[in-house]
């Protein structure tokens, strides 16, 4: 009894004590952080900044002293076109600015064309130019940290997707600026006798759903992988702009110099205020209207020839090293199946709804959704499947397009709202599920409505080959800035194509150019011909299935050139076959790039299709470095030789912040967004150093009084612990102590 009074008793002063500790440390860290709101409110030393003060999204660099930061470099852009005929050469100049008083390296994730061929690196440094050197991607990796290591400035170039590369710029010293300029190779689109350029300016955000098994019903079941890479396809996100009068993040200017050939008709770009300089002979210069614009839209240029009876066809050539190279464009004639009655389709609608939807891409695909609905025949059949990370069908199966069954489907797609994370993958294999793979009296289509705004491509890439079967996909891309690289290959992978709606205005034009499509039979089997032992490479290959209004576009490396190139196909069981000359055939620069990267993009595709990753990998890279070119396997590397940043200086490393596309919904895409992502305003990964004898509690400086970034101290977590450690300590000490009466 005596022993147990005595271990109640000390049970209970050490209970008092738990409390009392657990209430003192709250006070403390409670007072702390007080503290901390009451120095916000005082102005900032020389080269830091307070959260206060910043009155726009802004990258930060976190520093040891409490609530203050660095400002971290940021970038402007300039985008220069050079277009001749169908061939576009572009050169992109990074402004990389450092505003603090740090050395600092910076990374940037940005876009660019989904087959444009990036060739050209150059880092200039005050008057100087430093030429890029193409390498095996690892080997680029390693001359650019021995480099950063070194002092030395040093930038990479490397590609994370088709498009979307980063750019990393070591060693940029206090208040300097370096420029990066990348140059790379791309071409027009022509459709339906106009011709279209796109330039990416913003990165559709990318959800990365976990690794799932997914089953397909016609050919077995198969594990995909997700995105190995998130972090690095996941750049910090800025805040959104608050009031007009913010300033401008990101800036971009864009300057076109267009020689098109032939005289020209309209020329205009679709989203940005332009002004257009006729200079005659075909010839213009393009500009911004009103000067630099966010980038958070992508730029699109059109333009026609001022006589719409020119046969639509391009084709031009380039010797590079005792070889030709060809570049085609020619759009079959429309009337081919003007009096071929409609086939009846089964379609299947899949509509994303997922939270980078908010806003104005999911009030677009509710849009072009219902379009399509009311377009339907009463010979079709059709359903309806929407996905966030969840998934839904209107019908189990897909039924008669009866008024009835339109009217509920209409009624579903009004309801619809965006939420969630984008499970892309289990919505695709249902939708490629065909419950009547012999039915040969229907044509089976499937339209895809979605920003693209995933991660994991090649699993989706991989669900589409295994599942097509006798399915056609259609893609629509859906927003300001969708994901071009999955969209593009998807198409292709599912022999369909690509329709873009940019904005709510052109749903109605875009999807009646879809159904136009979808209701012409297909040009099967095309082919061309060249003359005997002419040809020694052509790609694609084979050449896709057409659909109305798209057009023919391939490149070919020629053994010998000049003689005729015939196009032939079929089309409602006819022969369409068109004959081209290839002597005195317009030169221009850049085909051999053109062709390289299409040669890429054809290889990469059979890692689809069966072919081992070993083989693809060793071709992959045999033809980036032939025709020096970023790749997958490959990267451009610059580096100035004279160290600049003393050795006693440690480097801070941050990334660049993205900007949210136009349109989209910030809170939603937050809300779901992948762990991946980071606070655009915190980067804790910083090394933070402390000099011998300096006081651990005192700012931590550099030798030039400069204060160093650090890691964040999770002040609000431990306010939360040290307050439940008291409230547990109270509980235990009210518990003992009826035990004791008891």
């Amino acid at each position: 009894m005596t022993q147990s009074r005595s271990n109640d008793g000390s049970q209970g002063w050490l209970g008092v004590t738990i409390a009392i500790a657990s209430f003192v440390a709250s006070l403390f860290l409670w007072s702390d952080a007080r503290a901390d709101t009451i120095a916000d409110m005082t102005p900032a030393p020389d080269g830091m900044v307070r959260l206060s003060e910043i009155n726009e999204g802004a990258l930060l660099l976190k520093t040891v002293d409490a609530g203050l930061y660095v400002p971290a470099p940021m970038v402007a852009t300039d985008v220069a076109l050079d277009i001749s005929g169908p061939v576009v050469r572009a050169t992109v100049t990074q402004r990389f600015e450092n505003p603090s008083e740090a050395w600092v390296e910076g990374t940037y994730v940005f876009p660019l064309p989904d087959g444009s061929g990036v060739d050209r690196l150059r880092m200039q440094i005050g008057d100087r130019f430093i030429e890029g050197e193409i390498h095996e991607r690892q080997e680029a990796r390693r001359i650019y940290e021995e480099a950063r290591a070194a002092g030395q400035r040093a930038s990479l170039l490397e590609q994370e997707r088709p498009n979307m590369f980063t750019t990393s710029v070591a060693n940029i010293g206090p208040g300097e600026t370096i420029i990066v300029q990348i140059e790379y190779q791309d071409v027009a689109r022509l459709d339906d006798g106009s011709f279209e350029l796109r330039v990416p300016l913003a990165i559709t955000p990318r959800y990365i759903p976990q690794d799932v098994d997914f089953q397909l019903v016609s050919t077995g079941s198969a594990r995909g992988s997700s995105a190995p890479d998130a972090r690095r396809i996941t750049p910090p996100l800025m805040l959104p702009v608050g009031e007009p009068d913010e300033g401008l993040r990101l800036p971009v200017t864009i300057t076109t110099t267009l020689d098109a050939g032939f005289d020209l008709g309209p020329v205009a770009s679709r989203y940005h205020a332009t002004i257009v300089e006729h200079d005659g002979d075909g010839r213009a210069r393009i500009r911004l209207a009103d000067g630099p614009i966010p980038a958070n839209r992508d730029f699109v240029l059109n333009w026609r020839p001022a006589d719409e009876t020119i046969p639509s066809a391009a084709i031009f050539t380039e010797e590079v090293d005792g070889q030709t190279y060809l570049l085609a464009q020619i759009l079959p004639p429309a009337q081919l199946s003007d009096d071929v009655p409609r086939r009846p389709r089964e379609t299947v609608f899949v509509i994303d709804n997922s939270g980078s939807m908010a806003g104005q891409s999911m009030q677009q695909a509710r849009q072009a959704l219902i379009f399509a609905l009311e377009r339907l025949e009463p010979t079709d059949r059709f359903n309806v499947i929407r996905f966030d990370n969840t998934m839904e069908t209107v019908f189990p199966a897909p039924v008669d397009a009866s008024e009835a069954n339109i009217a509920t489907a209409l009624a579903f797609a009004r309801g619809l709202d965006a939420e969630g994370g984008t499970e892309m993958l289990p919505a695709l294999v249902e939708a490629l599920r065909d419950l009547t793979p012999n039915d040969q009296s229907r044509v089976r289509q499937v339209v895809f409505l979605t920003d693209g705004a995933i991660g994991n491509e090649a699993q989706l890439f991989e669900a589409i080959d295994l599942g097509l079967g006798r399915s056609r996909l259609f893609p629509v891309g859906i927003g300001s800035a969708p994901n071009t690289y999955f969209m593009s290959r998807a198409a292709r992978l599912g022999r369909g194509t690509f329709t873009h709606i940019g904005q709510v205005s052109e749903v109605a034009e875009e999807m009646e150019a879809l159904f136009t499509a979808l209701e012409r039979p297909v040009m099967t089997n095309l082919d061309a011909l060249f003359p005997a032992d002419a040809l020694s490479e052509i790609w694609p290959a084979p050449l896709p299935d057409l659909y109305y209004g798209e057009p023919v576009v391939m490149t070919a490396r020629l053994n010998r050139p000049g003689g005729e190139m015939i196009l032939e196909g079929e089309t409602a069981g006819r022969t369409w076959r068109e004959t081209l000359s290839l002597d005195n055939v317009d030169s221009a620069s850049g085909i051999a790039t053109l062709f390289g990267r299409n040669r890429i993009r054809a290889i990469e595709e059979t890692r689809f299709q069966g072919a081992s990753h070993q083989s693809v990998d060793a071709a992959v890279l045999q033809t980036a470095l032939d025709f020096h070119l970023v790749s997958r396997l490959t990267s451009l590397v610059a580096v100035d030789v004279t160290p600049a940043r003393p050795s006693d200086e440690q480097l801070a490393q941050t990334q660049v912040p993205n900007m949210i596309p136009e349109g989209w919904d910030f809170e939603a895409v937050m809300q779901d967004a992948p762990s991946a992502y980071q606070d655009a305003s915190l980067d804790p990964s910083l090394i933070q150093r402390l000099r011998p004898g300096q006081d651990p509690n005192a700012p931590q400086l550099d030798e030039n009084g400069v204060p160093l970034p650090a890691t964040a101290t999770p002040r609000e977590l431990l306010m939360w612990v040290g307050a439940l450690m008291m409230l547990i300590a109270l509980i235990w000490l009210l518990m003992n102590r009826e035990r004791r009466l008891w």
